[in-house]
């Protein structure tokens, strides 16, 4: 039995969740028209709005080692137009 929680076309990378595409970090870095390491610094610095999924937890940090990043189209719009309207 499958999960109902899957909202994803088989062969399709990205997910849709009631009118909101979750990326995945190569959707969301051509989106925002950067390179891949520019998107991966911004996470790390929480400059931009995403989830990691899986990866490890360091006990003593609490920080997430490895895993997958993801996006959400919506937040990354909005994002981007409140930099666009800051500047």
């Amino acid at each position: 039995m499958q999960p109902r929680v899957s909202l994803a076309r088989r062969g399709n990378k990205s997910r849709q969740t009631q009118g909101n595409r979750i990326l995945n970090a190569e959707e969301a870095r051509l989106l925002l028209g950067i390179g891949r390491n520019t998107l991966y610094s911004w996470c790390a610095q929480g400059l931009i709005p995403h989830k990691r999924v899986g990866g490890i937890i360091d006990e003593i940090t609490g920080e997430i080692h490895g895993g997958r990043l993801l996006f959400s189209e919506k937040r990354i719009l909005e994002w981007m137009d409140n930099r666009d309207n800051d500047n």
